[in-house]
């Protein structure tokens, strides 16, 4: 869980600084274009996910919406939340209540409600909690103290947890989160699929022009021989596939671009330093 709770904040994390808009123009710079018509990336986006058009609307619930969205892709963010995504905050309370995780206790990336007296009209998501005192990222807000609802900016906020402004916590359920990438598990490593939330298993895998081999429980393979459409590879103890000259077991061998180990006769040719090089391999 520890992971996952560190993924949202550090999402939330990466929009601080980020500015709303005059208009629909840059909406996705951080400060290009800043005005105070609640034009925002998140909006935009809130409005491809759940079809409302709520551009140029007061956004801290749309902030928040679409940060869970960014961390763990749509169809998990609906359920974490409560159900669906919201624009409203009195709609995000109430499907955190109707779900069972509706909390007093603050912890760190809990959605927290702030009341005018009336209803829940601010929100944001917590990112540190002490003895003492929350921490927490909001969108459409200031640096200001206290709550600013409509501040116009992505902030890091302190409050008091005794703050008599804040409603309550809606608790998301992390067991919900969908795995997304490099994982460290049962003494190997997996990749998780974002799309699917599913480990790669019984295939190649490239990730930044490396090519890994998952077996069919989804642990990468590595420090051994594999052999696929009839060539052989080799995994090394990164698990990436080799190419070029290599040394394995003591003996020498050349794979090719693609990883195939060679098995015909190959002429080596020194270059015009004098090192030997075979043409087939890229320089």
């Amino acid at each position: 869980m520890e992971n996952t709770v560190k993924k949202l904040i550090d999402q939330a994390a990466h929009w601080v600084g980020y500015l709303e808009k005059k208009s629909n123009a840059h909406l996705d710079d951080f400060t290009a274009n800043a005005g105070s018509n609640n034009y925002t990336c998140f909006a935009r986006d809130y409005k491809a996910h759940t079809c409302g058009n709520y551009q140029a609307q007061p956004w801290c619930a749309i902030f928040v919406s679409e940060v869970f969205v960014q961390a763990f892709c749509l169809d998990t963010a609906r359920k974490m939340l409560g159900g669906s995504l919201y624009h409203y905050c009195p709609t995000g309370v109430n499907q955190f209540k109707k779900a069972g995780r509706w909390s007093q206790t603050p912890e760190p990336g809990a959605v927290v409600f702030f009341t005018n007296g009336q209803r829940a009209y601010h929100t944001g998501i917590v990112m540190e909690v002490t003895a003492t005192k929350i921490k927490t990222i909001e969108g459409n807000t200031s640096g200001a103290s206290g709550v600013i609802e409509n501040g116009g900016g992505v902030c890091q906020k302190t409050y008091s947890r005794s703050y008599g402004k804040i409603l309550g916590y809606g608790l998301p359920d992390w067991s919900l989160a969908v795995k997304a990438g490099w994982q460290q598990e049962n003494g190997g490593w997996r990749y998780y699929l974002d799309d699917t939330g599913e480990p790669i298993r019984n295939a190649w895998y490239e990730d930044n022009g490396r090519w890994y081999w998952f077996d069919g429980a989804g642990m990468m393979v590595t420090d051994t021989w594999y052999r696929y459409k009839g060539d052989w590879y080799y995994l090394g103890s990164d698990g990436v596939m080799v190419k070029g000259q290599q040394t394995i077991d003591g003996k020498w061998y050349i794979m090719d671009d693609e990883g195939r180990m060679q098995t015909e006769p190959i002429t080596l040719t020194p270059d015009q330093n004098g090192a030997l090089r075979w043409p087939g391999l890229a320089e």
